[in-house]
């Protein structure tokens, strides 16, 4: 379902990147171009190797993108949420969708076509500029999810994800996160198994860096799960999914962090 009624979007562009360098005339006419899309949970926004025509912007709602095999494998590389956005780079290159997006709940989505895009990209040098920005962000932070993937235990990406993920800290210094994402699109996030990464959970539980009640996690030492990251103890462990031969050693280090 479409609509343009119900979302001021001029108000909603202007205030956010790289949209907010336009002008008034500038944002008039693009949102005289957009056009708002309504998604239900678990519809397709598109599939992967279709042409990308535009950007879809999120009002509100939540995406996953992912790269899905014949076969029915899926790897989810990203989230995408309110106020972000889904295919400058893929129209920049004039290339296709590499992967789908699915909508993890109801959503609202601001689709902004090419042709308007490319004709305040070329009457805006700021904008233009601001928007390679937002694209090296996007490619800096797949890099980052790379290099963790690449050279960081199953057990240390948990942890780091959870610590960035905190939603509140107790006055005794714990910490708590709430999943707003099923455990097993995490675990497909953090290019883990779902069985692997239930492992993990449990396995963290036990050393007691970590208690999980349903959604909830509790990290009841913040600091002592920093110093198990900064001292790259799990460096290897069960790489890939599978145990290295160091497991039992790095959990133990783990115990005395």
């Amino acid at each position: 379902m479409s609509g343009k009624e119900w979302v001021d979007l001029q108000g909603f562009l202007g205030a956010i990147e790289p949209y907010s360098v336009l002008d008034a005339r500038a944002l008039s006419r693009l949102a005289a171009a957009a056009r708002v899309i309504r998604l239900e949970r678990g519809q397709s926004l598109f599939e992967q190797g279709q042409s990308c025509v535009g950007v879809h912007v999120v009002v509100s709602g939540q995406f996953k993108l992912a790269f899905s095999s014949p076969h029915g494998a899926e790897k989810v590389i990203t989230i995408v949420t309110d106020r972000e956005s889904m295919g400058e780079t893929c129209l920049s290159l004039g290339q296709h969708y590499p992967f789908h997006a699915e909508a993890l709940r109801d959503s609202q989505l601001v689709f902004l076509p090419k042709l308007a895009l490319s004709e305040c990209l070329q009457a805006n040098p700021e904008f233009l500029y601001r928007q390679m920005q937002c694209i090296a962000h996007k490619l800096h932070i797949l890099l980052q999810e790379v290099e963790a993937s690449a050279l960081l235990s199953g057990a240390e990406r948990i942890l780091a994800f959870l610590m960035q993920a905190v939603n509140s800290t107790e006055a005794d210094g714990s910490a708590k996160v709430e999943l707003s994402l099923p455990k097993s699109i995490i675990a497909s996030r953090l290019s883990l198994t779902q069985e692997h990464f239930s492992r993990l959970l449990r396995q963290l539980s036990e050393s007691g860096m970590i208690t999980v009640a349903g959604r909830t996690v509790h990290i009841p030492n913040p600091d002592r799960v920093n110093r198990y990251l900064d001292s790259g103890a799990a460096h290897g462990q069960y790489r890939g999914g599978r145990s290295t031969g160091r497991g039992r050693a790095d959990w133990g280090r783990l115990a005395t962090a």
